[in-house]
C-alpha cells in the first residue's frame, strides 16, 4: 500500500485551497520562496535603494548644475511672501533636466516660509498626461486642490460642466487660500481629441483665473514641457493671455551628472563603488541624453548587476554592461511609454516601411499618413488632422526612432516630408501590439499590406 498523503489544507471563501506550510513551492528543492522572501540579505552593496530611484524626491541641498534655473523660480516666487503678485512661468527643456523637481522644491519651501506667517499657499499640481482633456484636468485640479485642504471635492469627476468644476476651483480658492500656483507638468500631452489641442482652453483659463475667481492673492500658472517652442503651438487667445517668463532647462553635461550622482553616493555602502563607476556613468549620460533621471537609474542598475553576481563592490564592468542592456531596448522602452495616438503614428510608419515591395529606406509621408487613417477606422480610433500626425512623428526623432526630412521633386512637383526608421520595422510593430489595444492589428496584415501598397502606388504615379 502506498504512502498515506496528508490533505489537511486551508480553504479560502471560493473555495480554492492554500497549501500547508510544509508544501511551500520550493526552487528546485532547495530553499522555499517564502524563506528566500524572508531572509536577510547578509551582502550586497546598496544601503539605501531608494536614492538611486529616479522618482524619488530628494533634498534641496541634493539639487546641483541648476543654479540659474533655480535663481530665476526662486526671485518669481519670492513676492508671495508679502503678498505679491508672481508671475507666471514656462518650464521647458528635454526629460530629466530639474524641471518637475526644482519647482516643486521652492514651492515646499514657499508653503511652509507662508505657513510661519499665518499665510495658506496653495499648490496645485497635476500631471497632464494622465487626463487628457481638459474637462478631466480641471477635476483633477479640483481634486489636488480638496485633498490638500482634507476638504470634499464637491463636484463629482462626471456629470456636471467643466464650467461648474472651474467654478468649484475657484470657491476652493477664495475659501482657503491666500496665494496660489497652478503647475501643470507635461502640459502638451494635454491634446484632447479634437484638432485643436485642449490645453488651449485650460492655459486661456487659468492664466485669467484671478479675474475669474475674483480672488485678491497673487496667482502663477506654470506649465512644464519638454518643447522648447511650446508656445508657437498655442492659439491667440490662450497667447494673448499667458506670458510666461520661459526658463530653458538645457541637457546636464558629465560635470553635472558627477556631482548629481556624487550627491546620491549614500544609497551604496561605504567602499562598494570604485572610484571610476560615477565618472563612467556620468560620462555615459552626458554622450546618450544629458538625462539625471536616466543617469541616476543607469547607477542603480549596475548596483543591481553587481548583487545579482553576489559581488560586495560596484565596478566599471558592470557599468559597462548596464548601459548595453539599456542602449540595447531604450527606443524600445520608450515607443512603450508613449500616448495612444503617437503609437498608432509611428505604426503606421512601421507598417508602410515594412509592407512595402521594396522595402525602401525612407518613406514618404503621404501615404503613410492615409495607412494612419486606415488604421485608426480599423481600431474605431479618433483621427487627428495631418498636421498633428506629421508632429507625432517627427518627435520621435529627439528619441532616436527615427529621422525625417524634406525633399523637393523637382520644379512644380512640390516638397513631400520623408521618415526613416532607426530600429527594425517589424520590431517596432510587435512592441506596439504589446499594449492590449493594438494586438487585433495583428490579424489585419493582408489588408493594412494591400493599402500600403495601393497607397504608395498611387503617390509615385503622381509623383
Amino acid at each position: 500500500m502506498g504512502e498515506e498523503i496528508d490533505t489537511s489544507q486551508s480553504t479560502f471563501e471560493d473555495g480554492s485551497e492554500l497549501a500547508d506550510s510544509s508544501q511551500e513551492a520550493t526552487n528546485g528543492g532547495g530553499i522555499s520562496i517564502r524563506d528566500r522572501l524572508q531572509t536577510e540579505s547578509s551582502g550586497g552593496v546598496f544601503a539605501n535603494k531608494d536614492l538611486v530611484r529616479s522618482d524619488t524626491i530628494i533634498d534641496e541641498d541634493r539639487i546641483v548644475g541648476r543654479d540659474d534655473q533655480l535663481g530665476r523660480v526662486v526671485d518669481n516666487l519670492k513676492p508671495v511672501l508679502q503678498n505679491e503678485g508672481i508671475p507666471d512661468m514656462l518650464l521647458s527643456g528635454p526629460s530629466g533636466t530639474g524641471k518637475s523637481l526644482i519647482i516643486h522644491a521652492v514651492c515646499k519651501q514657499i508653503v511652509e516660509l507662508c505657513e510661519s506667517q499665518g499665510k495658506t499657499f496653495g499648490v496645485i499640481s497635476i500631471n497632464c498626461e494622465g487626463p487628457k482633456t481638459a474637462d478631466r484636468a480641471v477635476y483633477r485640479l479640483v481634486k489636488a486642490a480638496a485633498d490638500d485642504l482634507g476638504v470634499d471635492p464637491g463636484v463629482p469627476q462626471t456629470g456636471v460642466s467643466t464650467d461648474q468644476k472651474l467654478e468649484r476651483l475657484y470657491e476652493l480658492m477664495r475659501e482657503y487660500y491666500d496665494g496660489v500656483i497652478f503647475i501643470l507638468d507635461e502640459i502638451d500631452m494635454l491634446e484632447g481629441p479634437y484638432q485643436e489641442a485642449e490645453y488651449n482652453s485650460l492655459i486661456y483659463q487659468l492664466s485669467r483665473a484671478r479675474k475669474l475667481a475674483d480672488f485678491d492673492g497673487p496667482i502663477s500658472l506654470t506649465t512644464i514641457t519638454n518643447y522648447a517652442d511650446f508656445m508657437k503651438d498655442l492659439n491667440s487667445r490662450a497667447q494673448s493671455s499667458y506670458n510666461p517668463d520661459d526658463i530653458f532647462f538645457d541637457d546636464y553635461d558629465a560635470n553635472q551628472l558627477r556631482s548629481i550622482l556624487h550627491n546620491r553616493r549614500d544609497a551604496f555602502k561605504p567602499d562598494s563603488l570604485t572610484d571610476d563607476v560615477v565618472p563612467l556613468v556620468a560620462a555615459f549620460g552626458s554622450q546618450t541624453h544629458g538625462d539625471a533621471r536616466k543617469a541616476i537609474d543607469l547607477l542603480r542598475w549596475a548596483g543591481e548587476l553587481a548583487e545579482r553576481r553576489g559581488a560586495d563592490t560596484v565596478t566599471e564592468t558592470d557599468v559597462r554592461e548596464a548601459q548595453e542592456k539599456y542602449t540595447e531596448n531604450r527606443k524600445l522602452r520608450h515607443i512603450s511609454g508613449i500616448s495612444t495616438q503617437k503609437k498608432l503614428s509611428i505604426y503606421a510608419v512601421a507598417a508602410t516601411a515594412h509592407y512595402a515591395r521594396e522595402h525602401p529606406e525612407w518613406i514618404p509621408a503621404g501615404p503613410t499618413f492615409k495607412t494612419y487613417q486606415f488604421i485608426a477606422d480599423t481600431m474605431d480610433s479618433d483621427q487627428y488632422s495631418r498636421e498633428t500626425f506629421v508632429n507625432h512623428v517627427t518627435e520621435q526623432s529627439t528619441y532616436g526612432v527615427l529621422d525625417s526630412e524634406r525633399r523637393g521633386k523637382g520644379r512644380g512637383r512640390g516638397v513631400h516630408m520623408y521618415f526613416s526608421l532607426s530600429e527594425d520595422p517589424e520590431t517596432i510593430m510587435e512592441t506596439i501590439r504589446e499594449d492590449s489595444r493594438f494586438e487585433d492589428l495583428a490579424h489585419e496584415e493582408a489588408t493594412i499590406s494591400a493599402v500600403v501598397r495601393e497607397r504608395l502606388k498611387q503617390f509615385r504615379s503622381k509623383n
